[in-house]
C-alpha cells in the first residue's frame, strides 16, 4: 500500500492539472466545436467541388510551432550567455522544463494547436464556396463608395501619391506579408499566457469570432471580389491603372535584384486556383471586409491591454495595414474600415459576455 501511494498521488496530481488545464480552455474549445457543426452541414450539402478539409492547417501549424520552438530555444540561450548567466545550461534546461511540466502543459498545448487548425479550417472552407453561396455583386458599389469617403478619389490613387517609389511599395508588401507572423506571435503568446484567464479567453474567442462572423458570414451577405479581381469577376478594368503601376514597380525591383511585389503573384496564384476548384492552405477571394486589417486592430486592442506602448506600435502597424490592403489592389478601403469597426465592437462584446459568465459562475 505505501507503495502504491506516492504512484496514485502523481497520477491524482496529473488529473488534476489535466482538469485545470481544460478549465483555463473549455470556453474556446466549446466555441470552436459549436461554430465547427453548421461548417460541416454545410460542407454535406454543398453543390460545388469543393471540400471541407479538417486538417487543412495542421501540418503548418506544426512546422511553425517546431521553428518558433527553435528560434526562441536559440535566443534564449544565447541571452544567458551575453547576460553572463553562471549556469546558463542548467538554467536552459529548467526553463524548457517549466514549458513541458507538468505534461498537461504540453498536452493542452497541442489541444489549443489542432483547435485552431479547426477553426482556420473552418474559415478558409467557408471563404472557398462564398461565390457559391452568394455570387459577388458589390464591386461596383465598393468602388464608388471608396471615392465617395476619400473626395473623388480612389483611395490607391491617394497611397500611390504619397508612396509613389517603388521601395515604398516593397516595404509596405513587406508589412502587409509580415502579419502572419506578428499574427502567429499573438497567438503563440496567448497559448502559453497564464496572468490573466479573462483577457486570454477575450482575445481567442474575439479572434475566432472574427474568422467566422466578419471572414464568413459577413463575406457572405456582402460578397465582393476586390480592386484585384474586379476585371475577371465584373469585367471592367477600373483598377487597370493600378495593376499596372504594381507591375511597373516590381519589374523595377527585380531589375534592382530585390523582391518583386509579391502581392501581383499571390493574386495571380488565387484566381488560378479558383478558376480550377482548388483547395488548399489560405485559399479563397474575398474582399469585404478584410481579415488583414481586422486581425491587425485586433492585436492593437489586445497589446494595449498588455503594454501601452506595445499597444502603440501595434496600432502604427494597423494604419499600414490599412494602407497596403488598397495600395497592393487587395481590398477597397471600405473593407478595412468596417472590419476595424466591427472587431472594436466584438472585442467589448466578448469583454461583455465573459464578464457576465464569470458573474454567474461565481454567484453559483
Amino acid at each position: 500500500m505505501d507503495q502504491l501511494s506516492p504512484i496514485r498521488a502523481k497520477r491524482s496530481n496529473f488529473v488534476l492539472s489535466l482538469k485545470n488545464e481544460f478549465n483555463r480552455n473549455k470556453l474556446i474549445i466549446y466555441f470552436v466545436v459549436i461554430t465547427t457543426l453548421p461548417v460541416f452541414l454545410v460542407d454535406s450539402s454543398t453543390y460545388g467541388t469543393l471540400q471541407y478539409e479538417l486538417y487543412n492547417y495542421l501540418e503548418i501549424l506544426s512546422i511553425v510551432c517546431y521553428v518558433s520552438f527553435m528560434v526562441w530555444a536559440t535566443y534564449y540561450y544565447f541571452y544567458l550567455l551575453i547576460n553572463k548567466e553562471k549556469r546558463p545550461i542548467k538554467r536552459f534546461l529548467r526553463k524548457i522544463k517549466t514549458l513541458f511540466l507538468p505534461l498537461s502543459k504540453p498536452i493542452f498545448f497541442a489541444v489549443m494547436i489542432f483547435t485552431l487548425n479547426i477553426s482556420f479550417s473552418s474559415y478558409t472552407f467557408i471563404k472557398s464556396i462564398i461565390p457559391e453561396v452568394m455570387p459577388y455583386y458589390l464591386d461596383l458599389e465598393f468602388y464608388h463608395i471608396d471615392k465617395w469617403l476619400h473626395f473623388g478619389y480612389s483611395p490607391w490613387e491617394i497611397t500611390h501619391y504619397l508612396f509613389s517609389s517603388p521601395y515604398f511599395t516593397l516595404f509596405i508588401n513587406t508589412l502587409y506579408n509580415a502579419w502572419f507572423f506578428v499574427m502567429w506571435g499573438m497567438i503563440l503568446y496567448f497559448i502559453l499566457y497564464r496572468e490573466c484567464d479573462h483577457l486570454r479567453n477575450r482575445f481567442f474567442i474575439t479572434f475566432m469570432s472574427s474568422w467566422i462572423l466578419l471572414g464568413n458570414i459577413m463575406a457572405i451577405l456582402l460578397s465582393s471580389a476586390g480592386p484585384a479581381f474586379m476585371h475577371y469577376f465584373e469585367g471592367m478594368a477600373l483598377y487597370s491603372d493600378l495593376i499596372a503601376i504594381l507591375e511597373q514597380q516590381s519589374t523595377h525591383l527585380v531589375s534592382s535584384e530585390l523582391p518583386p511585389v509579391w502581392a501581383l503573384g499571390t493574386q495571380e496564384m488565387l484566381l488560378e486556383k479558383y478558376i480550377n476548384s482548388e483547395t488548399g492552405i489560405g485559399i479563397g477571394i474575398s474582399a469585404m471586409p478584410s481579415m488583414h486589417v481586422t486581425i491587425a486592430v485586433l492585436m492593437a486592442l489586445c497589446g494595449y491591454e498588455l503594454n501601452k506602448k506595445l499597444g502603440y506600435l501595434l496600432w502604427a502597424y494597423a494604419f499600414f495595414i490599412q494602407i497596403g490592403s488598397v495600395h497592393l489592389a487587395w481590398h477597397y478601403a471600405i473593407d478595412g474600415y468596417i472590419g476595424a469597426i466591427c472587431v472594436i465592437i466584438l472585442w467589448y462584446f466578448v469583454d461583455w459576455c465573459l464578464m457576465r459568465i464569470d458573474s454567474n459562475s461565481n454567484s453559483s
